[in-house]
């Protein structure tokens, strides 16, 4: 990760271009959201006055979880961003530029690189429609079922419809009272 870190003491920073390649180390070594991916990033220090200025362009592919079903999805990332250095006492974030230490005189643009990665990719990551795995999505329905209680519904329905049957000696699916009736009609409406 040093090859990350910049010198700014430097003489010639003003216009130099730094190439970088993120691949699998570089993200297990940042410890985020994203597992693996393979990302080109390319640095350009536009200014070198008293502010240095870093337009950070990164594209590729990185591997997160689903949303959904929790198994790997490949984003496509393409970002570009514009980092504001300047020297002072000691670190510190002063909105759109960050302070760094004279005294140590250097910026490490790992976790910066990571974060405009990260911050590039969509709030919700999901596999397209059809693409979740199979098996997850059986389970998720399952559970979904069980919680909106559906099955128990199902279950107080044929109970309720016996209990009926043997009170009327009829064969029927119409609940005794018409607010039944309606909240099944609208249920049945739910499940459409």
């Amino acid at each position: 990760m040093d090859t990350y870190k910049i010198d700014l003491l430097s003489s010639g920073l003003g216009g130099k271009t730094f190439e970088y390649e993120e691949g699998d180390d570089f993200f297990a070594e940042t410890e985020g959201l994203i597992q693996r991916g393979t990302i080109h990033t390319t640095v350009v220090c536009l200014s070198a006055d008293s502010v240095y200025k870093f337009q950070i362009h990164s594209v590729g592919t990185v591997i997160v979880p689903c949303d959904r079903c929790l198994s790997d999805l490949e984003l496509r990332i393409e970002t570009t961003d514009d980092l504001n250095v300047k020297l002072g006492d000691e670190f510190a974030d002063e909105g759109d530029c960050v302070v760094v230490p004279e005294a140590e005189g250097y910026i490490d643009l790992a976790q910066f690189i990571y974060e405009f990665i990260a911050l590039s990719m969509p709030i919700t990551c999901c596999h397209e429609p059809g693409k979740c795995d199979d098996a997850m999505m059986q389970e998720l329905s399952r559970h979904q079922a069980t919680r909106s209680g559906d099955e128990d519904d199902e279950q107080a329905d044929s109970h309720h419809g016996d209990v009926h049957d043997m009170e009327t000696g009829e064969d029927s699916d119409e609940p005794v009272d018409s607010r039944w009736a309606a909240l099944k009609q609208f249920k049945e409406q739910l499940k459409k």
